[in-house]
């Protein structure tokens, strides 16, 4: 299957699966390059990416230096070209994972932020996986600077459409409920009817809310009522007042529902907050 233009920046194309993979020469060794990857951003003076990157489940993160070879990847990149381990990245291109028409034109877009400066946002890539599967990425690139202010190379997020999607669908069942908390959120709710709103029994309810949110429903709707003081509580002069606003009813029993999800007591946080202002 050949590469296809279907309009608003997509591509439609092949991964190294569904065709042969293409290489461009290298002018060193492979050892050589990926030593010299491995000390990318030792040499430029900046910092290595977050470890954070690696818990993405959804979004592919990665670097590259000028020549186009990769300096960092996160585990999700790994795990999408079948590496055995995330280190195996450094130092190869996308010559080696995508056909040679596809590499090349990822290579110009990433010419194109590295000789303008300009990032390239949410750009829509539409892959082939050889299986008739497609993937959709919106990628984002910018280029990546050392310490003089020198662009050195690219970094960017692809973030595949599909697995945004697989990882809020489970949310949905809760959508209604939730909006529903916060429309009554003063009121006194009744867990059992958010689980017939949701089409579930009370014990099914309360098992994947919390497996969803890892908070019990009840947990929830606290959180969200203390939430809703802390808008409050800055510019109100009676905190008795706040506690009625946010249907906890008496004072002291919502200073201790407040410290136990803040920490600090409503007056604490107001005197928080008004020293933290100049």
């Amino acid at each position: 299957m050949s590469t296809t233009m279907i309009g608003m920046g997509m591509v439609l194309a092949q991964s190294a699966g569904a065709a042969k993979k293409s290489r461009r020469p290298q002018a060193m060794p492979p050892a050589a390059v990926h030593k010299e990857c491995t000390n990318f951003f030792a040499v430029h003076g900046i910092s290595t990416p977050s470890p954070l990157f690696d818990e993405l489940s959804d979004t592919y993160y990665f670097a590259k230096n000028r020549a186009g070879q990769f300096v960092w990847g996160n585990r999700l990149l790994q795990e999408k070209h079948a590496l055995a381990k995330v280190e195996d990245i450094i130092g190869k291109c996308d010559h080696d994972f995508f056909r040679h028409d596809i590499a090349d034109r990822i290579r110009a877009d990433d010419l194109a932020v590295m000789e303008t400066g300009v990032p390239v946002k949410n750009k829509l890539e539409v892959i082939n996986g050889g299986n008739g599967a497609l993937t959709w990425l919106f990628t984002t690139k910018a280029p990546i600077r050392d310490r003089g202010g020198e662009i050195v190379g690219v970094e960017g997020f692809s973030r595949d459409a599909q697995r945004s999607q697989d990882i809020i669908a489970p949310f949905h069942e809760f959508k209604s409920a939730v909006e529903y908390l916060q429309e009554h959120l003063m009121d006194n709710v009744s867990i059992d009817h958010l689980a017939r709103m949701s089409c579930m029994s009370l014990s099914t309810f309360e098992r994947k809310f919390k497996q969803h949110f890892s908070l019990t429903p009840k947990q929830y709707i606290l959180h969200m009522k203390v939430h809703e003081a802390c808008r409050l509580l800055p510019g109100a002069h009676s905190i008795a007042r706040v506690a009625l606003e946010t249907g906890f009813g008496g004072q002291s029993y919502f200073t201790k529902q407040f410290r136990s999800v803040v920490g600090i007591t409503p007056k604490q946080y107001q005197l928080s907050l008004a020293g933290a202002r100049p």
